[in-house]
């Protein structure tokens, strides 16, 4: 058995302290190394994340579509990547470019008409909301009938605004969503270069990562860290990709749906509840809740069917289509994916609310599992006590209790067993009463 205090151990033990002193002192400064370092890497994650996505129609082209090509050629054998890989971004991006083109202009129809429109909707909203102010005026509430309606707008006026400058906060928030759709647009270009990189060099990288993993990790964790492995493949990039096949099927039913009802902002309705199908649990309620506010400019009365609608297709959502699209991957109650997205909502902001549910279960899984192994190892007695009730904790207390004596029994034979073996053959046997002597010496 390897000592644990040795002057290596020591040392590691003493400079691991100091860092984390360092870091304690230091703290701001460590996070702006690290989000430093993580804008670097950002378009790294995103490309990653596109190539884990297309990996699976570009697996499916390459071992299926041209599975047997250069079979009798084998000049044919080497177009199998580029063919696969081809089709596979041309494919998937002339579908984005399709649907982009169809929704787009209609999104910013709808927009422009939703800005123009605004003032009348806002007027006749201001009317609504004086007459019932005025009605509570004039009962006879407490607290409440000597406000007035401009008191009311002033404070809540005041409350969005902080007090802030409206011109002041309208070019911070310019100025911010500016910055961001840059940064944005140069990740996602250069993560859909770097995704090609991934899958032309796919089989490379892995066997690198595996040498490493090897090289570096103790030979008795890699079993486990294969295990991780393949439940995160299984839970969390299934679940991905099938989650965002289902909210784009979602988005294509709202907006059928709602066009055939004639709603007004059909397509930015769509778009609204099916990107936000996107995150589990809280999803459709944030895309049903700006949907609904939109309607109620126009009309009250469409919230209703818009609220009626909205509950029946999630209904069909959620017990037809997830089902059959993504299985039982996550294999968490619904009390677990609240937990999960509130969880990593509240840790890591948006990739937290749709990755939370998937990494979650992984976690969830792997201690299911481990102690699944640790009850099955403690044998029947175990298992008696996942029944426990407090009628019968008596009961597996004397079991318990008889399985040490038993235990105890067959460790004083054992031991008799070998003294017997240990003694001299020349000695005379023992008789009854130094028998019984040397029994109650054993048993004290």
């Amino acid at each position: 058995m390897k000592k644990l205090l040795t002057m290596k151990n020591v040392l590691i033990a003493i400079a691991f302290t100091v860092f984390l002193l360092f870091v304690k002192d230091h703290l701001d400064d460590f996070w702006g190394i690290v989000k430093l370092i993580m804008g670097i890497l950002t378009p790294f994650f995103i490309g990653f994340l596109i190539a884990y996505i297309l990996n699976f129609p570009y697996k499916f082209l390459y071992n299926r579509a041209f599975g047997k090509m250069g079979t009798k050629h084998k000049l044919l054998r080497g177009l199998r990547k580029p063919l696969a890989l081809g089709i596979t971004y041309v494919g998937t991006f002339a579908i984005i470019a399709v649907l982009l083109a169809i929704l787009i202009p209609q999104i910013v129809a709808n927009l422009s008409n939703l800005v123009q429109n605004f003032p009348g909707y806002y007027k006749s909203i201001e009317g609504s909301v004086r007459g019932f102010a005025s009605s509570i005026t004039n009962s006879n509430i407490p607290f409440v009938k000597d406000l007035t309606f401009d008191q009311v707008f002033n404070g809540i006026t005041n409350f969005f605004m902080g007090g802030q400058n409206m011109t002041k906060l309208l070019l911070n928030a310019t100025q911010s969503v500016v910055t961001n759709a840059t940064s944005g647009v140069y990740n996602a270009l250069m993560g859909v270069v770097i995704s090609i990189y991934f899958l032309i060099y796919k089989e490379q990288l892995c066997h690198l990562t595996k040498r490493l993993a090897v090289a570096f990790i103790p030979i008795k964790y890699l079993p486990k860290l294969y295990e991780i492995v393949d439940i995160t493949d299984t839970k969390c990039g299934r679940f991905l990709v099938g989650d965002i096949l289902d909210a784009a099927l979602i988005s294509l039913i709202f907006f059928v749906t709602l066009s055939a009802f004639q709603f007004p902002y059909a397509p930015l309705i769509a778009v609204f509840c099916g990107v936000a199908n996107i995150i589990p649990f809280f999803g459709p309620f944030i895309g049903a809740i700006p949907s609904a506010f939109i309607l109620l400019l126009v009309d009250p009365m469409l919230v209703v069917w818009f609220v009626i609608i909205t509950f029946i297709i999630q209904q069909i959502d959620g017990n037809i289509l997830k089902p059959k699209i993504i299985g039982n991957q996550v294999g968490l109650s619904s009390f677990w994916v609240l937990f999960s997205v509130v969880l990593g909502g509240a840790l890591f902001g948006i990739p937290g609310f749709i990755l939370g549910t998937p990494i979650f279960a992984v976690i969830y899984s792997l201690v299911a599992k481990r102690t699944r192994n640790k009850i099955d190892s403690k044998g029947r007695i175990a298992q008696e006590a996942l029944d426990f009730k407090v009628l019968n904790y008596a009961e597996i207390a004397e079991e318990q209790r008889r399985i040490r004596a038993e235990r105890e029994h067959e460790q004083r034979q054992k031991l008799k067993k070998l003294i017997h073996i240990g003694g001299s053959g020349d000695e005379e046997e023992p008789g009854e009463e130094n028998t019984g002597k040397f029994e109650d010496n054993i048993e004290d």
